[in-house]
């Protein structure tokens, strides 16, 4: 038995052919062309693409993000808290990438007999930040 236009149940979800999309023609043609790109994929393109540096008088190629974490890290070591500070960010978020989830993590490196300086310096920071709240 074949199925003829007729045969064809319109209703819910089913629309008459003649009112369906037609093949190769999108229902939103103005909507997002073919081949582009998000901007995670731009900017990962770009920290990618490969740059001429000069390094102790050499010229050596490397990724853009290399440069950038070299300049960051040469920022820090002369004293810029706000480059230390984006570092020590950009390493503790790294630890809960999903790249460093599949390494072993080492326990603390902190010896036992050290807890008490530790904890007497933190509730000691404590103690001063709140005693500058109630002088303001």
């Amino acid at each position: 038995m074949s199925h003829t236009l007729a045969d064809y149940p319109v209703g819910f979800g089913r629309p008459p052919k003649a009112h369906q999309f037609t093949k190769g023609h999108s229902g939103n043609p103005k909507g997002r062309p073919k081949g582009s790109r998000n901007i995670s994929t731009l900017l990962r393109e770009e920290l990618d693409r490969k740059v001429s540096v000069t390094v102790d008088g050499l010229t050596k190629t490397m990724s853009k993000r290399q440069v950038a974490v070299r300049q960051q890290v040469d920022k820090a070591v002369k004293g810029c808290p706000k480059a230390f500070h984006t570092l020590l960010k950009i390493e503790a978020d790294g630890a809960h990438s999903p790249l460093e989830e599949s390494k072993t993590h080492r326990p603390s490196e902190i010896q036992p007999s050290s807890y008490d300086e530790i904890i007497s310096a933190y509730v000691a920071d404590i103690v001063s930040s709140s005693n500058d709240g109630d002088a303001s």
